[in-house]
């Protein structure tokens, strides 16, 4: 045999001598201390479930705040009538791409195509393009997505 091999069987040996030195008294304690952490986490598993659920319940009130919250701010930003259109994410020819970004969020592409009569730009949401002319909507069309 090999040295390496006798080597484990030593700590083998001096292991499981170990292990059987341990007293039914000891066992009975760290078997109860086992038991007692078990129960303790499987509370604070259940109180955290409970805190999870809480929070799921309180997301459609804040997506509703925060849609409040912006509408308030369009309304500074340009008027009650324009700020429900905006909010409602409606869409019209003359309105500032700064309007359709309020309105729309971040488009998922730009293009830009700047030329001697004006700058030309394309907003592609998904499958819907928006078309500017100088940072003004002049159209739109949903098409498809190859």
């Amino acid at each position: 045999m090999n040295s390496l091999k006798i080597l484990f069987i030593v700590v083998l040996f001096f292991s499981v001598t170990l292990f059987a030195q341990i007293t039914v008294e000891e066992y009975q304690k760290e078997k109860q201390f086992l038991i007692s952490k078990k129960f303790n986490l499987e509370d604070e598993i259940l109180k955290l479930k409970n805190d999870i659920d809480s929070l799921r319940n309180l997301i459609p009130e804040l997506e509703q705040n925060v849609i409040l919250t912006y509408r308030e701010l369009y309304v500074l930003k340009y008027g009650e009538e324009i700020a429900q259109r905006i909010a409602s994410k409606r869409i019209w020819k003359g309105m500032t791409d700064e309007m359709v970004r309020d309105g729309w969020g971040k488009p998922d592409q730009i293009n830009n195509n700047v030329e001697r009569w004006g700058t030309f730009t394309q907003w592609s949401y998904g499958n819907i393009i928006f078309f500017f002319r100088d940072g003004n909507l002049t159209d739109w069309e949903e098409g498809r997505i190859e």
